[in-house]
């Protein structure tokens, strides 16, 4: 049942780094940003767009999520049931899941 071919290995990392990338962003909007324009005293236009911006921001890491797990489903069905090995995900060494042995 398995191929030789890679499945979806450029999207799976593209599709990765965007997410670390988006939670990031999070971050740094939600525990940086929000309270220096809360503190600082600036218009409340300002916070009102930091927050619409959290959203949008919340529901892109909820779409690459969706995005990942469809990618990662579709590898397990063709019989790629590992992660590709050429894969550097932006992770500590104790939470990186486990690679492709070959």
């Amino acid at each position: 049942m398995t191929d030789g071919e890679p499945r979806y290995d450029r999207t799976l990392a593209a599709v990765m780094w965007m997410d670390a990338f988006l939670s990031a962003a999070l971050a740094i909007v939600c525990l940086i940003a929000s309270p220096i324009v809360a503190i600082a005293g600036l218009p409340h236009w300002i916070l009102t767009d930091l927050g619409i911006t959290a959203l949008v921001l919340c529901g892109l890491l909820a779409a690459f999520g969706a995005i990942t797990f469809v990618l990662i489903w579709l590898r397990m069905r063709a019989g790629h049931y590992w992660l590709p090995s050429g894969l550097r995900l932006p992770l500590p060494a104790a939470m990186r899941p486990p690679i492709d042995p070959h």
